[in-house]
């Protein structure tokens, strides 16, 4: 989420040595590689899609049986008393890192990632843009992951941090605005201590519907000028680039609001939802290397990660109807259409299955991801 300043602490504070008993008590098999194989990074899914071991955005939220494991870990979630995404416990080990990069998806575009350290020292080194920070342990973060970032773990010990995703109601964002910006302004509030109640029984809010079956007009078009603001507020992309690639996006954005007024939300206009967004990928791709955002961040990637991949969800209609099943897994549902692969005809999954995620394993055996394979844009 974009901020206006790099780094905020909360003024909230949480017991250390209890938050690291309890980390203590999991065990090595609940940890998890990083999705994408960086080095060094492992975690701990507390909240996640359907309760599972998954790195899915898409779908109900359910707490996992390893927070089930960790009851002040759950009473400090729920003492935010607000909705939650995806959370972890993040650990990165011994001499490893963060690389460096930028959060422009669609589910970052409007969360902002709360960070808990748990395990750290001095030698662990939070960088935003050109601010640095050391989070210090029990104390509470949060920090601009629209601009580049990353972490240094120069230290001999394991990192490990609570983070939570999370959009934050009005009360949540009352806080931030007292927050200490360091650098900048003190906190406006004394620090609040969250003390561990062995009576409590906390709840813990979770997201049940993160992503719609198909993003509104309105929603596509606020997202689609914010893409042209940062294009044009970049001083080193061409007038002329500009100038047409904005012309594409406007014409995705009309054609877009007349889908939606003929269709709405039905099946039977997914089919011409995806020709459009096909369309326009086809169309902008060749801006690939020559357009770049105001934290210098790949325009076209914006378009595809931010508004094109979350612009058609049709697997949210098998999530909202098993929402009381967990859905770490691909769900068969004979029905079902997955997203249009070509102009002509549907592209169809082995045994007409499809998976609840694009993020998931294509069922056509091909060993890709459904969004890179059978669903492919």
């Amino acid at each position: 989420m974009k901020l206006e300043h790099e780094f905020y602490k909360l003024p909230l504070s949480f017991d250390v040595e209890k938050l690291q008993q309890e980390v203590s008590q999991l065990t090595e098999s609940d940890w998890h590689a990083h999705h994408e194989g960086f080095k060094g990074n492992i975690a701990v899914p507390l909240l996640s899609v359907g309760g599972g071991i998954n790195n899915e955005f898409k779908g109900a939220i359910a707490k996992t049986a390893a927070l089930e494991k960790l009851p002040y870990i759950k009473q400090v979630l729920a003492s935010f008393n607000e909705v939650f995404g995806r959370s972890r416990l993040m650990a990165l080990e011994p001499g490893c890192s963060v690389p460096p990069h930028s959060d422009i998806n669609y589910h970052w575009y409007k969360r902002v990632r709360i960070h808990i350290p748990i395990t750290t020292t001095p030698d662990v080194i939070f960088s935003c843009h050109d601010k640095q920070v050391h989070m210090a342990a029990g104390e509470c973060w949060i920090f601009d992951s629209w601009k580049n970032h990353n972490v240094e773990n120069n230290s001999s010990i394991r990192r490990i941090h609570l983070v939570v995703d999370t959009m934050g109601s009005s009360n949540f964002w009352n806080m931030i605005d007292n927050s200490e910006v360091p650098g900048l302004k003190s906190a406006n509030q004394a620090t609040k201590f969250i003390a561990f109640d062995p009576a409590l029984q906390p709840q813990i809010l979770t997201e049940r519907y993160s992503i719609p079956v198909v993003l509104s007009a309105a929603e596509i078009d606020s997202l689609i000028n914010d893409l042209i603001m940062e294009v044009k507020s970049n001083p080193n992309n061409d007038i002329n680039d500009i100038s047409v690639f904005e012309k594409i996006l406007k014409d995705f954005t009309l054609d877009w609001r007349r889908l939606w007024t003929l269709y709405d939300v039905t099946e039977d206009g997914w089919p011409h939802y995806h020709e459009l967004r096909d369309k326009t990928y086809n169309l902008a791709k060749i801006f690939e290397e020559k357009l770049r955002l105001i934290n210098d961040g790949n325009a076209l990637q914006m378009l595809i990660h931010c508004i094109i991949d979350p612009a058609l969800n049709p697997e949210a209609v098998l999530q909202k109807e098993n929402l009381a099943q967990p859905i770490s897994k691909p769900i068969a549902k004979a029905t079902e259409k997955p997203i249009a692969k070509n102009k002509s005809e549907p592209s169809k999954s082995a045994e007409g299955v499809v998976p609840v995620s694009r993020n998931s394993p294509c069922q056509c055996g091909s060993g890709k991801k459904f969004k890179q394979c059978c669903g492919i844009l």
